[in-house]
C-alpha cells in the first residue's frame, strides 16, 4: 500500500489528511500511477467507494448525455480521461474519442479495458499535460474535461493557459464541456482555489462563451457515502433525491460538489 490508499476504507479524517498534502498529491502524476496499480474498479479514478462510485458513474453519465445530445460522429477529445469510463461510453454512442491523461498508468490501463471491450476502432489513448496543450491532436467538435483543470491548475495562469489551449483544439463553434469541483473552500478544492465565476471570466478572456451551467454530487453526503463502502441500495435512494434537488432548485447548487460549465468557440 502506498499513499495510504485502500479500497473503501478510508474514512473522513484520512480524506481531510490527504486533503492536506493536496497540492504534492493531486497535480503529479505518479499520485495517479499509484492510484491506478493498488485500488480497483472506478475507484482508480473516483472515491474509495466503489459502491459510491457506481452511482456517481451513472449521474454523471446523465449530467452529459443531456448536455451533449446527440455524438454519433462527432470528433471528441476527453481530457483527463483516466481509465478510459467516459471514454468508452461517448465511443459505445458512436463518437470518435481520444483520451488524454497525464499519467501514463492510467492511460496504458485504458487502453487495455478498451480493447477488451471492443470499442479500440473508435478511440485512442495518449499521455498528455493540458497545460502543454494538444495541438498534434487536430480539432474537436466537442472537448470534455471532468475533474482534471481542478488539479492540473495550481493558478489562476495556469488556469488561464489551459484554457487557452483547450480553445485551440476546437473547431469553429465547438464546445467546451468543464464539468469539475470549483470551490475555494479549504476541504472542498481540491488543487486550484477559485470560485465559479473567476473560472467563467477566465473561460471568457481566451474568447470562449458560457452557454450553460449546471451541478451534480451533493457535498453533504458525498463526503460521508464516498468513503466507505455500503451496499448500493441502501445508499440509491438519498443519493438520487439530494441529486434531483440540485436538478430542481438551483438554489441547492451552493451544496454541489461538480459545476458543469458549457463554453463555446465562436
Amino acid at each position: 500500500m502506498r499513499n495510504g490508499l485502500r479500497d473503501g476504507a478510508t474514512s473522513v479524517v484520512n480524506l481531510i489528511r490527504e486533503r492536506r498534502g493536496r497540492s504534492e498529491l493531486y497535480g503529479k502524476a505518479h499520485y495517479w500511477d499509484s492510484r491506478a496499480k493498488e485500488r480497483s474498479g472506478l475507484s482508480r479514478s473516483l472515491w474509495p467507494s466503489n459502491a459510491y462510485n457506481l452511482l456517481w458513474d451513472e449521474r454523471q453519465r446523465r449530467v452529459l448525455e443531456r448536455t451533449l445530445g446527440e455524438v454519433s460522429g462527432l470528433r471528441i477529445l476527453d481530457v483527463g480521461c483516466g481509465t478510459g469510463r467516459m471514454t468508452r461510453h461517448l465511443a459505445r454512442e458512436g463518437a470518435s474519442v481520444i483520451g488524454v491523461d497525464f499519467s501514463s498508468e492510467t492511460v496504458a490501463l485504458a487502453a487495455e479495458e478498451t480493447r477488451q471491450a471492443g470499442l479500440s476502432d473508435r478511440t485512442r489513448f495518449e499521455t498528455g499535460d493540458v497545460l502543454q496543450g494538444f495541438e498534434s491532436l487536430g480539432h474537436f467538435d466537442r472537448i470534455l474535461v471532468v475533474g482534471c483543470l481542478s488539479v492540473a491548475c495550481r493558478s489562476e495562469a495556469d488556469l488561464r493557459q489551459a484554457l487557452q489551449n483547450l480553445r485551440g483544439s476546437l473547431v469553429p463553434g465547438g464546445q467546451l464541456i468543464l464539468l469539475e469541483p470549483i470551490h475555494r473552500s479549504a476541504l472542498l478544492r481540491r488543487v486550484l482555489a477559485l470560485d465559479v465565476n473567476a473560472w467563467i471570466a477566465h473561460a471568457e478572456a481566451v474568447g470562449l462563451r458560457l452557454v450553460h451551467r449546471d451541478a451534480m454530487g451533493f457535498v453533504p453526503l458525498r463526503l460521508v457515502a464516498s468513503v466507505r463502502e455500503a451496499p448500493v441500495p441502501w445508499l440509491r435512494a438519498p443519493f438520487e433525491a439530494f441529486e434531483n434537488l440540485l436538478d430542481t432548485t438551483p438554489l441547492f447548487h451552493l451544496f454541489a460538489d461538480y459545476k458543469l460549465l458549457v463554453l463555446q468557440a465562436p
